[in-house]
């Protein structure tokens, strides 16, 4: 099977309960998915262990069909992008710098960047409405501009597999959507798949295929937008009270808290 899968697969950090616990999710080509669930639920470390970044303490993991403890570092890099919460500390580098640094997987031992490493580098910061930032230190760029770099680099390698952790965060309204949008349009055009973590419910339920859910390091919902987004189960996995909005133009499913109480 093409993507990949996980089964039964678990990690927990050493001295803490907190991890993942019996997962199994699949992850075919061409889907964009949400992945949910309150702080502490183990998104990051599911994403980790996708990423190679952990490996699982017990259950396995296989891409394209094989173990991905079996790929060999610098294939499984081109094929599989991954971008950490924090990517990294605050330094002088040019983005321009940070986002080609994304083609390593394609260079030799002690090659040098190609104009067509440039080209690329290029064109993923277009993508990511970040052009004008190329020749910008990362320390005198916003939080959501540092992140958008960041998201370019991982892009800028062309992987098949995109794993982002909290890639919305610390982003305008106008680019959480031009964020989405873009990752709708890459998994359409390309067949590639993107699995990203996200306290966003409502934009990532507008552009994606599936939604997963994550509590106490459980996967426990694993479904379309439409069955996630309901006041059951924002109660049930997310803790707080919700009503539900469907949008008469693109009938999608808003969540919107219920005020407990007004102001006097």
């Amino acid at each position: 099977m093409n993507g990949l899968e996980l089964e039964n697969v678990s990690f927990a950090y050493e001295g803490s309960e907190a991890g993942v616990s019996s997962v199994r999710a699949s992850f075919p080509s061409g889907q964009l998915v949400a992945l949910t669930g309150p702080n502490g639920s183990g998104k990051s470390t599911l994403l980790k262990l996708m990423g190679r970044i952990l490996s699982p303490h017990s259950g396995s993991i296989e891409f394209d069909g094989r173990p991905i403890e079996q790929w060999d570092g610098r294939e499984y890099a081109r094929r599989v992008g991954y971008l950490p919460q924090d990517p990294d500390p605050v330094f002088a580098m040019r983005a321009i710098d940070v986002v080609v640094s994304g083609r390593a997987p394609y260079l030799g031992r002690f090659q040098r960047e190609s104009d067509a490493d440039y080209a690329a580098a290029d064109d993923a910061l277009a993508q990511c409405d970040a052009t004008h930032l190329a020749e910008r230190g990362l320390d005198e760029m916003s939080g959501g501009e540092r992140k958008r770099v960041f998201l370019a680099r991982v892009l800028a390698g062309n992987p098949g597999l995109i794993l982002l952790d909290e890639p919305l965060a610390s982003v305008d309204v106008s680019h959480v959507q031009r964020l989405v949008e873009l990752f709708r349009r890459i998994v359409s055009g390309t067949a590639s798949t993107i699995v990203f973590a996200t306290h966003d419910l409502n934009w990532s339920s507008a552009y994606s295929d599936r939604m997963l859910v994550m509590s106490e390091g459980r996967l426990v919902l694993d479904a379309t937008p439409e069955m996630v987004m309901t006041p059951e189960a924002m109660s049930k996995y997310f803790g707080f009270a919700a009503e539900v909005v469907t949008s008469p133009l693109s009938r999608r499913t808003w969540i919107i808290p219920q005020i407990r109480s007004n102001r006097s």
